[in-house]
């Protein structure tokens, strides 16, 4: 494990060229005109005539999921970090295999470190069919590369309905979060052409790791106006000259008038991020920030990410710590207009590291949906104060200042 802990960040070191530090400060608002305009500096720009519905937790986006597979006529284009074995990857390799055997192209993409599922969910689908495929296979003459990762969540149905979240295919997102062992998770459904933007993302790591490019009807139809809001899919990768899942952020945070609301599995912003979430507070705006508490999955992660509180809090920063399992959402409301929900994280390895994939939503019928979930996740956890910050034991400081020293692997 030390051997791991010191090899990746040796591994980022190779993105020291990305731009990662960024001059924006508009005099304009989220809600206005000109923000919007501005968005246009993310990727493919913001795309109109899209249907977005949230889906909470696993009872939410898996039936759902499983249900848009279970409809498919020409592809499913499916990549994720993890894919284990169990209940519900069992359900979906069913679901997948099926499909394949009817004549629909189906693709799975697993990232190496995440590819958990076993030779027989893996040997039933390709028999089938299926064409499983893992990005960057663990090997030992790449051991060096261990960090660069595909941290994705994408389904592409048809190339006419996408997901996207930070769920993966795996019995640990299964239930309604009712207990321990099932995990807090949101996550979207886009119906309409912004979910060319998203088999776009799938195709990159796709070619990638095949070198097959994916072309027509079958993966791009002309896609008809599903509903009346804006949309936009933001990836971002290890070989990006700038930080696009950082910029996403940042401009979300720096343009915000009203109130940010955060929920993040893994919040070890940089010194920009945090100097960013103050001087909103400062400004007036009501930034909140929910985070995993007692559950969290990776306790160094949250040992680093209480070590950088003390500036947050005492810049009117709110942090809650949820309580009832892990919280493993990735998500941002600003303003009550603007939402993102994927797959990043407010850490170094999600904005300078890992490909990602996010989706923002301008509506705010949606935004609302969105604050209504976390202002549920805050009613659940624990308020963190300053107070607690400074008198917290020596064993908590030495512990969290270890952990800090890790945080680019985060």
């Amino acid at each position: 494990m030390l051997f791991l802990a010191l090899a990746l960040p040796a591994a980022g070191c190779l993105s020291a060229g990305k731009r990662t530090f960024y001059r924006y400060d508009p005099d304009y608002g989220v809600s206005s005109k000109e923000f919007l305009n501005s968005l246009e500096a993310l990727r493919a720009g913001m795309v109109p005539g899209n249907r977005a519905v949230l889906l909470e937790n696993g009872d939410g986006f898996f039936p759902d999921m499983l249900a848009a597979v279970a409809a498919a006529q020409h592809s499913i284009n499916l990549e994720t970090y993890l894919f284990a074995d169990g209940e519900i990857p069992s359900a979906f390799a069913r679901a997948l295999a099926e499909r394949a055997r009817a004549g629909v192209e189906v693709r799975v993409l697993v990232d190496g470190v995440g590819a958990r599922l076993g030779a027989t969910l893996t040997d039933k689908m390709r028999a089938a069919g299926v064409n499983v495929r893992v990005y960057k296979p663990i090997r030992l003459f790449s051991i060096f590369r261990l960090g660069d990762r595909t941290h994705r969540r994408l389904l592409v149905i048809d190339g006419r309905i996408g997901y996207c979240g930070g769920w993966g295919i795996d019995d640990r997102w299964r239930g309604d979060a009712g207990s321990s062992s099932e995990w807090r998770e949101l996550a979207v459904r886009l119906d309409g052409p912004v979910v060319r933007q998203m088999q776009r993302i799938f195709m990159e790591d796709w070619v990638h790791t095949t070198g097959e490019v994916l072309h027509g009807a079958r993966h791009f139809p002309v896609v008809p106006p599903a509903g009346e809001v804006l949309a936009q899919a933001i990836s971002s990768s290890r070989t990006d000259q700038s930080s696009m899942a950082k910029l996403m952020l940042y401009m979300g945070i720096q343009a915000a008038r009203e109130r940010i609301f955060i929920a993040s599995a893994y919040f070890v912003p940089d010194r920009q991020i945090r100097r960013a979430l103050v001087e909103a507070a400062r400004r007036g705006v009501d930034v909140r920030v929910v985070v995993p508490g007692p559950h969290a999955d990776i306790p160094p992660v949250r040992r680093a990410s209480r070590f950088y509180y003390g500036e947050l809090l005492a810049g009117g920063v709110q942090i809650y710590e949820y309580q009832p399992t892990m919280m493993h959402t990735k998500a941002m409301v600003v303003d009550g207009v603007w939402t993102t929900i994927g797959s990043v994280n407010f850490s170094n390895r999600s904005m300078k590291k890992n490909a990602e994939a996010n989706v923002v939503i301008y509506d705010r019928p949606f935004a609302a949906a969105v604050e209504a979930a976390i202002l549920k996740d805050i009613a659940v956890s624990d308020l963190f104060t300053y107070h607690e910050w400074k008198t917290r034991g020596a064993w908590d400081r030495l512990l969290e200042l270890i952990s800090s020293l890790f945080s680019e692997a985060f």
